[in-house]
């Protein structure tokens, strides 16, 4: 009955069903095919004989090793190794596949890692009924908090957590709407003991039943370490919702009339934080020149960042950078030099964070000479700041001021 089978097997295997040229498939039909090319024959070797499950067994084991010299590793991998996909037992809980590679000590890194959480907590608390929002207050400016954010914040029955850098404006509508909430006091080196403050009082807040809304600048989601607290909100039982906000990211270059990309000028974008974790130095992003880079929180360590674009990621000393300093508030103010400037100007004019770095050539794409209310020339060999009368000639101009009004109009 082996020998038959065998027979049958190759005959199926080699007649002109299975010939088909790979060339002219896509490479996913091409995928496909291979597999066929056993599993085929395979199976309507198996219906003719009816043989039993433990011989197709010990034959599929065979065929595997000669479709290991076919196929790349990682989609071996990916159709083996079901350990980190959540399945359904039919009861409406998931369970983890027991597979045999799960046993295995080897992490497969082919595989995509998802949540530790097999399933999303409830919205509410089981027990004290609270909740949690995490929210996005946006650039600064009250008139651009979303419909959804303004609500939430102007709710006197939720217990509102809030960022230091939350706009001075934006705290003012909370308390003319008589909302009570605690502000976070995260200052360069204590972030770690601020942001256990922060889970604790939303722990409590959650205790006591409340709508416990937490409120970040910009959106939460970008650099502003909302996938992190989702996780912790997690633990605590509760599957937080999200707004999002307005990202300082793209809002604050375009409220200082800079466009992130222009055709012919820049054509990418790249968005960077001036810390990563445990404030380290994020990976420096290479030089392109039509490529526009955006930095948050990096305006504390703006002398070190522009040195080592320089003298690391191949920046030219020239290469134009803008500092949007409180986008959307009404002391907004916008700082244009070079890379080998902006850092001597940021120290005279005392630019403090929340502010925001554009890095490329749109900076000068729309801003005029008439724009700037004051324009200052660099001795950069110096390493000091001089002030000029008037325009200075664009081979000595070094960097240059703008005072903003309202909402980014120039004055």
């Amino acid at each position: 009955a082996t020998t038959k089978m065998m027979t049958i097997f190759e005959a199926i295997r080699s007649s002109q069903l299975m010939q088909t040229p790979s060339a002219a498939m896509s490479p996913t039909r091409r995928h496909h095919h291979r597999a066929a090319h056993y599993l085929v024959p395979l199976l309507l070797t198996a219906m003719l004989l009816q043989m039993p499950s433990s011989t197709i067994a010990f034959l599929t084991t065979g065929s595997q090793s000669q479709a290991a010299h076919r196929y790349p590793s990682s989609l071996q991998n990916a159709y083996r190794d079901e350990s980190s996909f959540p399945l359904n037992n039919g009861n409406g809980q998931q369970q983890t596949s027991t597979s045999s590679t799960s046993s295995s000590p080897q992490q497969n890194h082919d595989v995509p890692q998802l949540s530790k959480f097999k399933s999303r907590p409830p919205k509410i608390h089981p027990d004290s009924g609270g909740r949690i929002t995490l929210v996005g207050s946006g650039p600064g400016s009250p008139s651009l908090l979303t419909l959804a954010a303004h609500s939430l914040i102007t709710d006197p029955s939720n217990l509102l957590i809030v960022d230091r850098l939350v706009s001075a404006e934006i705290r003012t509508l909370m308390d003319e709407a008589g909302v009570n909430y605690k502000i976070a006091n995260k200052t360069p080196g204590c972030q770690m003991a601020a942001q256990d403050e922060i889970f604790e009082w939303c722990k409590e807040g959650l205790r006591n039943g409340k709508h416990v809304v937490r409120l970040k600048i910009g959106d939460p989601f970008v650099f502003g370490r909302g996938g992190e607290e989702v996780l912790q909100f997690r633990q605590f039982g509760v599957e937080p919702t999200v707004i999002p906000g307005v990202s300082a990211a793209f809002s604050a270059p375009l409220l200082a009339s800079i466009p992130v990309t222009h055709r012919g000028i820049s054509n990418q974008v790249v968005m960077c934080t001036g810390y990563g974790k445990n404030n380290t130095s994020p990976d420096l992003i290479q030089y392109h020149p039509e490529q526009t880079v955006v930095f948050l929180m990096a305006v504390g360590r703006l002398r070190k960042l522009c040195d080592s674009l320089i003298h690391q990621a191949g920046y030219p000393p020239q290469t134009p950078v803008g500092i949007v300093e409180r986008a959307g508030c009404p002391e907004q103010r916008t700082v244009v030099g070079t890379m080998e400037s902006i850092a001597d100007l940021a120290e005279r004019y005392n630019v403090r964070p929340p502010s925001t770095i554009v890095v490329g050539e749109v900076v000068n794409v729309l801003l005029t000479e008439e724009d700037f209310v004051e324009v200052v020339k660099i001795k950069v060999e110096q390493g000091g700041l001089l002030e000029s009368d008037g325009v200075v000639d664009s081979e000595e101009r070094g960097g240059m001021i703008v005072k903003s009004g309202h909402h980014g109009l120039i004055v």
